[in-house]
């Protein structure tokens, strides 16, 4: 058994909590402070953040085959293209599409991916827009004792239990 993912998933999670706790770090807020005051302090961190996320996948990329299909658009295809085949279904995957973790990855149906992120995404942003933080500033609001924080994570969680258990098979019907 390969230990080198776990602990270095929990050490950056302790590492990424703390920054993120310290800085007041709000991806939805950081794009809503800058659209309506023009406040990039929180903004700077968003991009902060992607930058060293992207640094770091590719740093267990080389370190671990835990994540074999990162970057998925440079060879996260032919381990679709095996599963496809598998299933009966011939045709060539997207060189972007689909997401590893989607819940209907089996299907080759580009549009299909683009409206269920489309949607997901408008939801997700709606939600954390009226909540006042997006889910990573709601981890850390919910550890520093906050009981809204924690009633969002619920529902956050729910939500996506939800998802795969009942809309997503719905979505694979749909999809043939």
């Amino acid at each position: 058994m390969d230990i080198l993912p776990p602990v270095a998933t929990l050490c950056l999670g302790i590492i990424f909590g703390y920054i993120g706790q310290r800085a007041r770090m709000c991806f939805i807020g950081g794009m809503r402070d800058y659209f309506l005051v023009r406040d990039t302090y929180l903004i700077k961190g968003l991009f902060t953040f992607l930058i060293f996320a992207f640094i770091g996948f590719f740093m267990f990329h080389f370190i671990s085959k835990a994540i074999s299909t990162f970057p998925w658009f440079l060879n996260g295809g032919a381990v679709f293209l095996k599963k496809w085949k598998t299933m009966g279904i011939n045709v060539d995957p997207s060189p972007i599409l689909p997401v590893p973790g989607d819940p209907i990855t089996w299907s080759p149906k580009v549009w299909a991916h683009i409206i269920v992120a489309m949607i997901g995404g408008f939801g997700l942003g709606f939600f954390s827009t009226l909540s006042g933080g997006c889910p990573f500033r709601q981890h850390v609001m919910a550890a520093e004792g906050s009981k809204s924080a924690i009633v969002y994570l619920i529902g956050l969680y729910l939500g996506a239990v939800v998802f795969h258990k009942f809309i997503a098979p719905i979505i694979k019907a749909i999809l043939g």
